[in-house]
């Protein structure tokens, strides 16, 4: 789906009104987690907070498939559930109170959670996003026939169609989101959805909406504050603002700094070997780099990769002969945390003095802009 890119004076009236004076959200007190794992005779099952790698996760004894931790939360907060012999997890809203979780041990994810009712809010919006799922699923299916996977470029009509087509889907999209974050203002599960569909495709006017017709209590909680500190990261490379600068390696070794590329429009294209969209724009990029780089145009490549073999090869497989960096900590990269890239591709074009002009231009919208600029 396209993304859209925010003017700095919009996301600065939406910050100015992210400031309600009230206490935080109040959930803390004691919890009873109890289950069973069907497939699960012995052994430990850890519990793990989500976004907080610094806090150690619990863990128990299952015996005969059954478990209970007990324990204090300051607020509802998403955990992970997930047997050490286990190959899937279940993320879930944990809050005060008792709750029960029932789930077998090869499909844990679909696990059902009673007893929270954040958590009901949670669940409920996968049922609510389907019809989205599906129809993009279809579009993306005859796209893939279409271009042969990317390796056949469409004709004008058949592109202008299939662009129409992303356009009503957006609309489509942004409709459910808008309709089930609206029916459920109070619970601080709206605030996680605003996150994963908006605030992590980088849609940060939406989010800024949004955020603003959740009850005052659940803009205190966790997961608001991290819409807040998103679009605060977000204006900072908003067009017209420097890009943020960094050093990282390349796959030689070498150090490379972003700013000795002025002098040349340059655009820092966030990607990765594992990132499936990512190699299907590559041929686009390709294309406008062969056209553009005579005349003033460069690109750094910036991998989120954290195998230098696989990193490199794909630099090869797909032809990419710009220069690359990545200090190979995948989606702990350091300049997409500068750049506050939630997923990949994604990219920042700047011009000759390292101001940003433009984000995430896609397929034909990068050359677009590359011949107002260089023709």
């Amino acid at each position: 789906m396209k993304k859209t890119i925010v003017s700095i004076s919009m996301i600065t009236a939406a910050l100015i009104s992210l400031q309600p004076a009230v206490a935080q959200v109040k959930s803390s007190g004691k919890y009873i987690l109890k289950g069973r794992i069907a497939g699960l005779d012995t052994g430990k099952i850890y519990l793990s907070r989500i976004s907080d790698k610094q806090v150690t996760p619990d863990s128990v004894e299952a015996k005969n498939g059954a478990f209970t931790f007990t324990g204090s939360i300051v607020e509802p907060l998403l955990y992970s559930l997930k047997p050490a012999s286990g190959k899937t997890a279940k993320v879930f809203f944990l809050e005060s109170g008792t709750i029960t979780l029932e789930g077998n041990k090869d499909s844990l994810y679909k696990a059902t959670v009673k007893g929270s009712p954040v958590q009901d809010v949670y669940a409920g919006f996968s049922e609510a996003w389907k019809p989205v799922s599906v129809r993009a699923g279809d579009i993306y299916t005859r796209l893939d026939k279409a271009n042969q996977g990317g390796k056949v470029k469409l004709d004008s009509a058949t592109r202008e169609a299939f662009e129409a087509e992303f356009d009503a889907l957006q609309g489509f999209h942004d409709s459910i989101v808008n309709a089930y974050i609206r029916k459920h203002t109070s619970s601080p599960a709206a605030a996680t959805i605003i996150l994963d569909r908006f605030v992590t495709y980088q849609q940060v006017d939406k989010a800024a909406e949004l955020y603003k017709v959740l009850d005052k209590k659940v803009q205190q909680s966790f997961y608001s504050k991290e819409i807040v500190k998103a679009l605060e990261s977000d204006a900072r490379t908003s067009p017209g603002k420097i890009a943020p600068d960094f050093t990282q390696k390349d796959t030689t070794g070498k150090d490379l700094k972003l700013s000795a590329m002025r002098g040349n429009f340059v655009l820092v294209d966030f990607w990765a070997s594992w990132c499936g969209p990512c190699r299907k724009e590559n041929p686009n990029v390709v294309a406008a780099y062969n056209k553009y780089h005579e005349k003033g145009f460069d690109i750094i490549g910036v991998s989120l990769d954290n195998k230098k073999e696989a990193w490199t090869k794909a630099i090869r497989a797909d032809g990419l002969t710009w220069y690359h960096v990545s200090d190979l900590k995948g989606w702990a990269n350091e300049a997409a945390a500068a750049y506050n890239v939630k997923s990949v591709p994604a990219n920042f074009l700047l011009d000759k003095t390292g101001k940003i002009v433009a984000r995430n231009l896609r397929g034909e919208d990068l050359e677009k802009k590359l011949s107002e600029l260089l023709q």
